[in-house]
């Protein structure tokens, strides 16, 4: 008799869905009322929460990624298809553990193949599965900022090419997925400055506020290795940046070189703004 056939693993969507639910419902069992009202509370609503810690979501997700391997063996493709089935889940935690999936497992172990992955990676955002700024950020820091480090300047430069979508947390995670690296400049790879300063510009031109503030928070970061360069930038678009903006931005600049940059900024805005005569109303 010929070897009994090995069983492929069951792929379906059903069995995904199914996989996630079990370590949601573990997360749900393990909430918290007063963390719960604090997050949402600090998030201003913009996504619920379980009221679960990270240590708890970390701990859970490897004690149920043990259990399903156990379960039923998974290929590189499933597992990467689990963790974003988790983060399209509703809740913070549950992204969260879908994040913490990539960051612990699939990231170090090869796993992810960026030029086959970042698209379906963008899809997250662009499907509203990433839609607030606190599971964008944390996507950036986990997963694609490790992604850069291993896989350099082509990676980077391809995250970078985001600055230009429509969605605006795939324009914000286009540079805040280098707040890490940054602080480095040019040593984490050649032209390093100029693919941060390049996405940067492209996001200055919106005026909405997680443009600008991913804009500088990574320019904040560049200028502890680039600071004529990053002083520069500023220069150039000074128009197009809020104050808060530009404080940020020079925040770990000398304070002479941010008065200067602030004072530039302010008496620009002075000129550009238009003026109401006396008894004109709007």
């Amino acid at each position: 008799m010929g070897a009994k056939p090995r069983r492929r693993p069951n792929t379906s969507s059903t069995t995904f869905d199914a996989r996630a639910k079990r370590l949601t419902s573990v997360l749900e069992r393990r909430a918290d009322p007063d963390t719960k009202a604090w997050w949402e509370r600090y998030l201003r609503g913009v996504i619920g929460f379980h009221g679960v810690r990270m240590a708890t979501i970390r701990r859970e997700l490897r004690t149920w990624l043990e259990k399903e391997r156990a379960v039923t063996p998974m290929t590189a493709s499933d597992e990467k298809q689990l963790a974003m089935t988790l983060l399209m889940q509703p809740l913070a935690e549950d992204k969260l553990a879908g994040i913490l999936f990539y960051q612990e497992v699939l990231v170090p172990n090869g796993s992810v193949v960026w030029r086959r992955d970042l698209p379906r990676m963008a899809a997250l955002f662009d499907d509203g599965s990433i839609a607030d700024w606190s599971t964008c950020d944390w996507f950036c820091v986990k997963v694609l900022g490790p992604l850069v480090v291993r896989e350099g300047q082509p990676c980077a430069t391809a995250i970078a090419a985001w600055s230009r979508a429509d969605n605006l947390w795939r324009r914000r995670a286009a540079v805040v997925s280098f707040v890490n690296l940054a602080k480095h400049g040019d040593a984490n790879f050649t032209r390093f400055t100029d693919i941060v300063l390049g996405a940067c510009t492209e996001l200055v031109k919106s005026s909405e506020r997680f443009a600008q503030t991913g804009a500088a928070w990574v320019l904040r970061e560049l200028s502890r290795a680039e600071p004529n360069r990053v002083s520069a930038f500023l220069r150039a678009n000074l128009g197009s940046l809020s104050r808060d903006g530009v404080r940020s931005a020079t925040a770990k600049m000398t304070v002479r070189r941010q008065a200067d940059l602030l004072e530039e900024h302010e008496v620009l805005m002075s000129k550009t703004t238009t003026r109401v005569p006396v008894g004109v109303r709007l």
